[in-house]
């Protein structure tokens, strides 16, 4: 079965969201002037994400040259293998010795997230999920990612991105070291009170002068979004400064980056071709709460920031797992449990789940025949849009 259309009519918020929740397992393809992506989803989770003209293989190994984790006499020499082997680059590089299993499956996390989180930034594009291709993922390196990590991390970006970006500008641009920073890395005396986290140190060191931003982020192991984050606090804390723009462009918009705006409508409604019935339990689950859009999988308005509708989605995402584990508790022993925790007891869900994404327990009140489930907002109020009730039709 494929499923299409546009991102004017489902958001990629959305589209996640329902994948994970059904554990589906397919390609998702996007395209968009002349760029195609597909992420690939084993039963609800991300494990690859893949770019045209420009793929992942031949960015990884890039990256893994310019942050130097190998040279690239190795590279090269692995192309040369993997061209006659026909095995993976990563596969190659393992076996060589040419780098640690941490390591790559690192690289490989950040190039898939990077992937997928550009996408968050795409202001139209035309979709199709299909689970009838085959999966072609790295099964032996490539951690799999969460719908709902994604969508957590998609809200941290989009809500961080117009302040990193706007103190960051433009990826031409060329930063150098303050005199502060220099003392510090020469071994002076203020090496003792400067505090540098690891990726801070990183960052640090490849800021040169010479350097533009794009260069810093092409030569990192860190997201594009995290080299830029890291970026911004080394700008506030006066260790770095701007001097110029690389070449003869002077403010150039930063690559990858869409002319979109600045929130993600999360859309009311949606169409019939993505409502999913649940098998057996057809029939047996009457809603009866009119304002409730659980399963129309929509939260939010323009006037909700991007974070708080992405974490929202986050929440319902919860809340729905939660009744339909209700409802197979149902079947499975002609009653609705006392309280949630029998759910994770019976192996339907795992305790996490249990809680809001602000680590709250969500309410739950067994009814005659039915149940009700309550969420809250981040201040912790009731929220219409986060209530389901549920009422069994017994027979």
């Amino acid at each position: 079965m494929a499923l299409q259309g546009t991102l004017k009519d489902f958001s990629l918020a959305d589209i996640f969201q329902l994948i994970g929740l059904q554990k589906k397992t397919g390609v998702l393809t996007l395209k968009d002037r002349g760029e195609v992506v597909t992420v690939t989803f084993l039963e609800g989770d991300v494990v690859a994400a893949d770019s045209l003209p420009k793929r992942m293989e031949d960015r990884l190994g890039s990256v893994l040259v310019k942050s130097q984790q190998i040279t690239d006499v190795q590279l090269q020499h692995a192309l040369k293998l993997q061209k006659q082997t026909l095995k993976r680059l990563g596969t190659v590089l393992l076996e060589q010795k040419y780098l640690g299993r941490e390591t790559l499956q690192e690289a490989l996390r950040v190039q898939v997230s990077q992937t997928i989180f550009r996408l968050f930034r795409w202001r139209d594009g035309a979709y199709q999920f299909s689970q009838d291709q085959k999966l072609d993922y790295d099964r032996d390196n490539v951690l799999p990612l969460s719908a709902e990590s994604v969508l957590m991390e998609g809200a941290r970006i989009l809500d961080e991105w117009p302040m990193v970006e706007k103190r960051v500008g433009s990826y031409s641009g060329i930063f150098r070291r303050t005199k502060t920073a220099e003392q510090a890395m020469g071994g002076s005396q203020g090496k003792s009170a400067l505090v540098l986290s690891q990726e801070e140190r990183a960052i640090l060191t490849g800021v040169n002068g010479q350097r533009s931003v794009q260069d810093l982020i092409d030569s990192s192991l860190l997201s594009e979004f995290d080299t830029c984050r890291v970026l911004y606090e080394l700008i506030g804390r006066e260790l770095v400064e701007k001097i110029g723009e690389a070449g003869s462009v002077a403010a150039a918009k930063p690559v990858g980056v869409r002319a979109a705006p600045r929130e993600i409508a999360i859309r009311q409604g949606v169409s019939s071709i993505w409502l999913w019935g649940l098998g057996l339990l057809v029939g047996l689950s009457i809603f009866t709460a009119s304002s409730n859009p659980l399963n129309g999988w929509s939260v939010a308005t323009g006037r909700e920031s991007r974070e708080i509708a992405l974490i929202k989605q986050v929440s319902l995402t919860r809340l729905e797992r939660i009744r339909y584990s209700l409802q197979v508790y149902y079947l499975q022993n002609g009653g609705f449990p006392k309280d949630l925790n029998y759910l994770v007891l019976g192996g339907l869900l795992r305790s996490p789940d249990l809680r809001d994404p602000w680590g709250r327990e969500y309410a739950y009140r067994p009814l005659v025949g039915g149940f009700e489930l309550q969420g809250k907002d981040r201040e912790g109020n009731v929220d219409p849009f986060l209530l389901v009730r549920s009422v069994t039709a017994l027979r």
